[in-house]
């Protein structure tokens, strides 16, 4: 009986050793679960006088070797397709005869079918996407290589502010008017006329810019004196309104008014009708000076234009001739960049921009089914804003010179392939308040892009980067666990197979229920503790040269009763 106790003990201590070993030798494996080794006493119970307190026990014999489910540290890589699972769970393996196999080692590639796979050739199980909705049916996940397409712009989001401490140009003069203060006026002109003694005098006329857009009052002074002998100005209130710099057609007799050309002179500020009508009248002083009445008439084709001092033609290139503008790019349905300017012209002293628009630097293209040249944005369209500076809405049409009408902003045209296409602008949250002015500008096209790599987020979703900056989401990594993790039956490659021990495997997605989320470029080390291995290797040591111990002095009693004579 003693070899036999012995022997039990030689054979447990070098099981001891080969679980200890094991350990060790997978210490630097990804994702290993350490084993520990359980005993078991053994009582011959069917020898004479079994259940005695007399009994001698027969040894030991290895219970269970069971392996231990903690965490291990997480080390981070470089490698996007390391993964590790931070938490409860366990990734999801086809081990191939329609059986599943679970691991917690990340060190994952793509094989050449673009399957994610284990260094052992096993396929990681996730849901796919299509279209980018993941789908729910448990399946390989691919990677797709293909170049994902271009997508022409639809839509635009443009949210600006505009400074309100801008001005129109020239500005507004808020100041009275004085004629020894050149600040209260933009230019002047001057008329020499005889009075009834025939004695000259010289009018001079003052042209200050009003609130309205191109709109100036004009005064007048006769011998430097702005006031008769009555007391009473030589000028009642005139206005004058003028083009712009670029020629257009108010009257609508198919002949555009010059740049700066008079478009009204009166008594009152002008009005849509007096635009389209071109009411000029002319621009009369008139007065007793030293007793002498003294009259000057300036006919409208001898008032003096302000092309000095206006603001000069649109020109995308030349910031003087706008308030404030940007360039972004849009994409047309080949994927091509187009580059789509946005600018806004401060009109008067009414919170009112006209805004202009140009793709790739010009205003407008050919219509391919009448042959003229049509713009991107229609002429004359305008946005305004409340007195709280917020947005009230986009017009057709700059007061005096046409009556607004509510438009939907939309670019048209810019796609050479489909000159029909429209992009919709939506300037909604624009402001205009006493900051800088800047922009937000959001748009929805791309250009067609070649994958350039992938990534995991902590939800397992596998994201790809596209070279054309956009990205998509391709999939979702599957996760498992068990009722009882304990019953898990080693598979070899550092993997496991259910047990019907561990219960069928519960299938999900990380980071909903108990399951851990997934950390990515990151690999879980094995929860093996060197230190406490090579403690335990000791004692498995010590353990085994007892038993030989043992062994021997059996053999030794053995021999000397062989011995007797």
């Amino acid at each position: 009986m003693g070899f036999n106790t012995a022997l039990s003990g030689i054979k447990a201590s070098a099981d001891y050793l080969s679980v200890t070993g094991n350990n060790i030798a997978n210490a630097d494996t990804t994702g290993f679960k350490k084993s520990r080794i359980e005993f078991n006493d053994l009582y011959n119970s069917n020898v004479l006088g079994a259940g005695s307190s007399n009994i001698i026990g027969s040894g030991v014999s290895v219970a269970s070797v069971s392996q231990e489910f903690s965490s291990g540290n997480l080390a981070y890589t470089d490698n996007n397709l390391d993964l590790a699972v931070d938490g409860t769970g366990f990734f999801v393996l086809d081990a191939g005869a329609g059986t599943q196999a679970f691991t917690r080692a990340g060190e994952f590639k793509l094989n050449a079918d673009g399957n994610l796979v284990t260094n052992s050739g096993a396929k990681v199980q996730g849901y796919n996407a299509v279209d980018g909705i993941i789908g729910g049916n448990l399946e390989d996940m691919v990677v797709p290589t293909a170049r994902i397409p271009p997508k022409a712009t639809s839509e635009v989001n443009l949210k600006v502010n505009l400074n309100s401490e801008g001005e129109d140009v020239p500005p507004y003069i808020r100041a009275d008017f004085d004629p020894a203060n050149p600040d209260t006026y933009d230019y002047t002109q001057t008329q020499t006329v005889a009075d009834g003694n025939g004695n000259n005098h010289l009018i001079s006329y003052y042209y200050a810019k009003s609130k309205m857009p191109n709109t100036y009052e004009v005064y007048a002074t006769v011998d430097g004196k702005s006031t008769d002998d009555t007391g009473a100005p030589f000028m009642q209130p005139t206005y004058a309104t003028f083009n712009g710099a670029e020629t257009t057609d108010y009257n609508g007799d198919g002949v555009d008014e010059p740049p700066f050309a008079l478009l009204y002179s009166g008594a009152t500020e002008p009005t849509v009708a007096d635009i389209a009508n071109l009411t000029q009248n002319p621009i009369a002083a008139g007065g007793t000076l030293n007793g002498v009445a003294i009259a000057g008439t300036l006919d409208p084709t001898l008032v003096r234009t302000p092309d000095n001092i206006a603001r000069p033609a649109f020109d995308p290139t030349d910031p003087s001739s706008y308030s404030y503008g940007n360039t972004k790019n849009v994409y047309d349905a080949l994927g091509e960049t187009h580059t789509l300017g946005y600018y806004f012209i401060q009109q008067g002293e009414d919170n009112t921009y006209e805004l202009r628009a140009t793709v790739d630097g010009k205003e407008s293209y050919i219509d391919p089914t009448t042959g003229e040249n049509k713009r991107y944005l229609e002429k004359d369209t305008v946005v305004t804003f409340d007195p709280a500076g917020n947005l009230s809405g986009a017009y057709k049409g700059i007061p005096p010179f046409g009556s607004p009408q509510p438009v939907q902003l939309q670019i048209e045209g810019f796609d050479p392939t489909n000159r029909n296409s429209i992009i919709p602008v939506d300037l909604t949250g624009s402001t205009q308040f006493a900051l800088d002015s800047t922009d937000e500008f959001k748009q929805d096209g791309f250009s067609a892009g070649e994958l350039q790599g992938v990534s995991f987020d902590e939800d397992g979703n596998l994201i790809a980067t596209y070279t054309n900056q956009q990205t998509a989401t391709l999939g979702q990594l599957a996760l498992a666990t068990f009722d009882n993790t304990d019953g898990l039956v080693p598979d070899g490659d550092t993997a496991w197979v259910a047990g019907k021990d561990s219960g069928p495997a519960s299938v999900g997605r990380p980071n909903s229920g108990t399951l851990g989320s997934v950390q990515g470029g990151a690999l879980e080390e094995s929860n093996v503790d060197l230190t406490s291995e090579l403690v335990a290797l000791i004692e498995a040591q010590r353990n085994y040269q007892a038993n030989s111990k043992t062994l021997e002095t059996e053999n030794t009693v053995t021999q000397t009763i062989i011995n007797l004579r």
